[in-house]
């Protein structure tokens, strides 16, 4: 597992009410899957927690949060999401949580 990740979102009082949420996490570890994406059913923590891997939060514009949280991956998600081409990907991650 990656120790450092990344993961665009519209409204971040989704992801941290502390309850399992959908994400797609980009890996910043260097090396050869550096930018690899997962999508996840994750925890997210504000302020980080010790021992999970920290998470840095950019608006869907790439504008990064300055202050960092921790995720916990509970589960792997397959690859992709039900849903139409050029549809809303915010909305296929929440019918994924669903």
């Amino acid at each position: 597992m990656a120790n450092e990740y990344e993961t665009f979102l519209r409204d971040t009082s989704r992801v941290l009410s502390g309850r399992e949420c959908v994400l797609t996490l980009r890996d910043l570890t260097p090396g050869r899957s550096k930018y690899r994406g997962i999508n996840v059913r994750a925890v997210v923590s504000r302020p980080p927690l010790v021992g999970e891997a920290t998470l840095w939060i950019r608006s869907v514009v790439g504008l990064k949060d300055p202050e960092p949280c921790s995720v916990r991956i509970v589960e792997e998600l397959p690859e992709t999401f039900d849903g139409l081409p050029y549809s809303d990907y915010f909305s296929a991650l929440e019918r994924a949580e669903g």
